[in-house]
């Protein structure tokens, strides 16, 4: 089992007898790249934070190694991040949430026990992140208080 820490789609969609596919590079919170295909442009495993049983696919064209992915069995995966608006979080918000969701559930693997012990440490932080990010003190701290802090 492993995280995906982050996707990225390269080269053109080709057909095969499954339908269409698209190629994905995949970087695990392990470290590793992999690359996968998806039936569609967003697979269920292409959002950061999802944990994913590997299976070994062979090498690519380039000899990298090549997988698929499976849900591991009673694994419930990660919400998607909540959208959020550019007013209120600025424009990196969704990508300041999928980083901070793969960082918790890397916290969460490194210290939850089991899988499941793992998977509820890391609901419990994102709960906690959730509500820091929706408290209003959240976005009025300023930047002299936070030297201050140091």
């Amino acid at each position: 089992m492993d995280t995906i820490k982050s996707t990225e789609r390269f080269g053109e969609p080709w057909k095969s007898q499954y339908g269409t596919m698209y190629p994905f590079s995949v970087e695990l919170e392990s470290g590793e790249t992999v690359y996968a295909n998806g039936t569609t442009e967003s697979p269920w495993w292409a959002t950061a934070g999802s944990i994913v049983e590997i299976v070994e696919k062979g090498q690519t064209k380039k000899g990298n190694r090549k997988v698929s992915f499976s849900k591991p069995e009673g694994v419930q995966q990660p919400q998607a991040p909540r959208s959020t608006s550019p007013a209120t979080r600025g424009t990196s918000g969704n990508r300041d949430e999928a980083i901070s969701l793969a960082m918790i559930f890397k916290i969460a693997a490194e210290r939850g026990g089991n899988a499941t012990e793992s998977l509820d440490l890391a609901r419990e932080l994102w709960a906690a992140f959730q509500e820091f990010q929706d408290s209003p003190e959240a976005s009025t701290i300023s930047s002299s208080s936070e030297e201050e802090a140091f």
